[in-house]
């Protein structure tokens, strides 16, 4: 008798019991080497699917300048932090602009080609580096599982809530599965769950600015959510890639924490 397959979600579970595990491993145990490491593998996958996404079949040549790019600001964060990420960035930002412009020549898709350009150069690189940031901080790794539980937290309560209880679209024309319910759901676990991680690991702070965090984290990740699902609407494909079992590519699993990073660094600077 041949066994039925396992439903996407029984795979979604089982991929998140797997990677789970070693991505808090790599955050206690690795260093910030190993994060490192880790936020550079990170970028070298869904960096080549946000050029897939906007390409569809990216060139060599212009795949392997995006990841050059890309990985020069991550180093340059990691070896010199703000100061290395600034000029790093801001480096590739005008060659990349300044290539790319001297070969352009339909003058008809100029806003078209610009929008890619920018997306390519900025959407990983731009906001990659603040959790290299976070992590270099002394105070930083309890910040990261802070980043890590609320924000997945508040996928997992809008996931399941939509599914027991959504009944109006969020944003029908970008996400046809996202509900206005789901969303709450999810903005009431970052808040539960920010509570929680506060009086446990960060007691020192008081618990409504880290409730306000929380909910600004999740707004911030549904935002993030949405902004990936407008790249894959246009590529017209349901998900980014295929690299996990029941949630597909890289970006589906880290595009509620890209926008979210730069918000929890600046709160760690701002209100220690």
């Amino acid at each position: 008798m041949t066994p039925k397959p396992l439903s996407s979600h029984l795979k979604r579970i089982i991929t998140a019991l797997i990677l789970m595990p070693l991505i808090f491993s790599v955050l206690y145990w690795g260093g910030k080497i190993g994060f490192f490491l880790l936020v550079w593998a990170a970028f070298t996958v869904g960096q080549w699917e946000v050029l897939c996404l906007l390409y569809q079949r990216p060139a060599f040549p212009q795949g392997v300048f995006y990841w050059l790019q890309g990985s020069l600001v991550l180093w340059g964060t990691y070896g010199w932090g703000r100061d290395g990420f600034g000029a790093a960035f801001l480096l590739g930002l005008f060659v990349g602009l300044s290539r790319w412009t001297a070969a352009f020549e339909n003058h008809h898709r100029f806003f078209e080609y610009v929008g890619k350009q920018m997306i390519a150069l900025a959407y990983l690189p731009l906001f990659l580096p603040f959790f290299l940031l976070i992590r270099a901080d002394r105070e930083g790794l309890p910040w990261l599982f802070f980043l890590l539980a609320v924000t997945y937290a508040g996928d997992t309560g809008a996931y399941y809530t939509g599914r027991a209880m959504g009944r109006h679209k969020l944003a029908a024309h970008i996400s046809p599965q996202k509900t206005v319910e789901g969303s709450i759901g999810g903005l009431t676990a970052n808040g539960l769950i920010a509570w929680g991680f506060g009086r446990l690991f960060l007691p020192h702070y008081g618990a409504l600015p880290l409730v306000l965090l929380g909910l600004a984290v999740g707004a911030l990740g549904q935002m993030g959510d949405l902004l990936e699902s407008i790249l894959k609407r246009i590529a017209r494909v349901k998900d980014s890639g295929r690299l996990f079992p029941g949630h597909g590519g890289l970006l589906d699993r880290v595009d509620s924490l890209i926008l979210t990073a730069p918000l929890v660094y600046f709160f760690l600077i701002f209100f220690r």
